[in-house]
């Protein structure tokens, strides 16, 4: 079996066990996959894919070269030489940045340079702010608009809830807080009333001046933290975005499901509604792509032996 075959194989194992069914892919890219190994072809090129899908008519061309760059943006992972095709010189369909899944050490890095702006208070909001997205998967967007009554602690006194408000899709929703996000909260909130005894807003997190954060400037404070963290990116690395916290907090809770045995199905409406999304299928949506995830529902289809019906 060739390497590629192989990649097609756990391309299709791992998103068919997210709950997509890839009836028409599977057959495209098995067949695909067969020409590129009859011509002695081992990475995806434009060109191959091009000359492959020339055989078939106007009308199903377009679906199965969309078939190709699916899976080529999945192989690219693992053989930086593959090229993912183009329609008319540009991507077919819609495109999205591949996220990057933050590993501990990252998030570490990322709070401690947050620490290192100034002044004082900026600082303790982002650090703040940033340990809230990557233990709650908040957008910035519902992060930048929490209000200090939007927090309340429960019977305990220890743990708490979180009141998501007008979301992206109009939905508000109730978000869990561990004892350890409590309590950091409430230093960050502390610090910034003696910072600011008489309120300027009825924000959670404030800027320098004592302001809600505004839009415009959260992304341009974060790639100052992410330079700090020395996370600014290069040639073959793309530089983290706020909203790759999100990817690693949704990835990452799944992951640990999987790994402890878990029910992915069973998981997922949990999940999506943890993160505020309209249905678990916009979620399977989400966390597609995704090589950690792949990895680790790759590792769980072997051990259990499981097989692609």
């Amino acid at each position: 079996m060739s390497e590629l075959r192989e990649l097609m194989d756990s391309y299709l194992a791992t998103r068919r066990a997210l709950g997509f069914k890839l009836t028409a892919p599977g057959t495209t890219l098995d067949a695909f996959v067969s020409w590129m190994e009859e011509h002695g072809e081992s990475t995806i090129r434009r060109d191959l894919a091009t000359a492959w899908v020339s055989q078939f008519t106007r009308r199903t061309l377009a679906e199965r070269l969309n078939h190709i760059r699916q899976f080529a943006e999945h192989v690219a992972w693992f053989d930086p030489g593959t090229e993912v095709p183009l329609v008319d010189g540009n991507p077919y369909g819609s495109h999205r940045c591949r996220p990057l899944i933050f590993t501990a050490a990252q998030i570490n890095s990322l709070l401690a340079a947050a620490g290192k702006v100034t002044p004082t208070v900026r600082a303790a909001s982002w650090q703040t702010l940033l340990g809230l997205l990557a233990v709650t998967g908040l957008r910035i967007s519902e992060a930048r608009n929490l209000n200090d009554d939007d927090i309340s602690a429960d019977e305990s006194g220890r743990s708490g809830w979180m009141r998501v408000r007008d979301t992206k899709f109009g939905k508000s929703r109730l978000v869990p807080l561990h004892p350890t996000t409590m309590a950091a909260i409430h230093r960050y909130q502390r610090l910034r009333d003696q910072t600011f005894p008489v309120p300027k807003t009825t924000a959670l997190f404030v800027a320098r001046r004592g302001t809600r954060i505004a839009r415009s400037t959260a992304g341009q404070t974060f790639q100052e933290i992410r330079t700090l963290a020395g996370l600014a990116g290069s040639a073959t690395t793309p530089a983290p975005r706020l909203h790759d916290l999100r990817h690693s907090f949704a990835t990452n809770t799944l992951i640990g499901h999987i790994r402890a045995g878990g029910d992915v199905d069973a998981m997922m409406p949990v999940l999506s509604a943890w993160l505020g999304h309209v249905s678990p299928e916009a979620t399977y949506w989400y966390l597609s792509n995704t090589p950690e995830l792949a990895a680790a529902l790759a590792e769980r289809l072997h051990t259990s032996g499981g097989e692609d019906e």
